[in-house]
């Protein structure tokens, strides 16, 4: 792999991640405590992928009892990078003896695994990984800005919560990359998980009037993914000493 590349997949997985945390860093920047000293903050690693490129899902599931009855109430997610910590703050009436968590999932980035890295350009075709459905394309459209130059925008619906990082649009010989910063560019998750996606390619060869039949004959090709993890091993440790971690299904648990 070249420098290039290097440095396009880093951009890419800088944007994936961009993406997935936008919506819970302003929801955590409304639902800021008056005093952060006064949250429980509950920390946690991935031994097994700490060398490994991983987003957590924003959320984590922390109650004060093993069944998950009086669950404590999210108020903030963050990660480092540098430490490859994962912090969860909550809100508490009264500091508890003990409390239990469950491990997030998370998208680890795969590069080159995707089982299914070409699709036809048209609606209605479906992409396959590990030979289950994967994502389908719902449109295709192409807007003409001027002779020669087209902005070509394909759309899917995910049946898998595996998110497509690096695509690229091959039109005969011609293999177009995403243009990442396309005003409709769209990655749309709910409750952490992923639905849906536009990208957008740019065809600027030729003076063609019209770029229909080519796009008909096209190819849409993925290859680098982040693909959804449950039941990962954790560490976990609380900012208030007293506070005893256990992790659901696991034999971990704080000192």
């Amino acid at each position: 792999m070249n420098k290039t590349e290097k440095s396009q997949i880093i951009v890419l997985i800088a944007c994936f991640a961009c993406v997935f945390l936008s919506a819970a860093l302003i929801w955590n920047y409304y639902k800021k405590p008056a005093d952060e000293n006064e949250a429980l903050i509950v920390t946690i690693k991935y031994p097994e992928y700490e060398n490994a490129v991983i987003t957590p899902v924003s959320t984590m599931e922390c109650a004060i009892d093993n069944e998950f009855l009086h669950e404590l109430q999210q108020i903030s997610s963050s990660s480092d990078g540098n430490t490859d910590e994962h912090s969860y703050n909550y809100q508490y009436d009264t500091v508890p003896d003990k409390i239990y968590i469950k491990a997030p999932d998370i998208y680890v980035f795969e590069q080159g695994k995707s089982k299914s890295s070409m699709t036809p350009c048209s609606v209605g075709s479906i992409a396959y990984y590990d030979d289950a459905p994967w994502f389908s394309i719902t449109a295709v459209t192409i807007d003409k800005l001027y002779t020669g130059v087209f902005d070509i925008t394909i759309s899917i619906k995910a049946f898998k919560d595996i998110v497509p990082v690096m695509t690229t649009l091959k039109i005969g010989d011609v293999v177009l990359d995403e243009v990442r910063s396309a005003p409709e560019k769209e990655t749309v998750f709910e409750n952490d998980s992923y639905i849906s996606e536009t990208f957008q390619f740019r065809y600027n060869r030729g003076a063609l009037s019209d770029i229909s039949d080519l796009v008909n004959e096209a190819t849409f090709c993925t290859e680098d993914v982040f693909h959804r993890i449950s039941g990962a091993q954790i560490t976990a440790e609380c900012n208030i000493p007293s506070v005893k971690v256990i992790i659901e299904d696991s034999e971990l648990s704080s000192k």
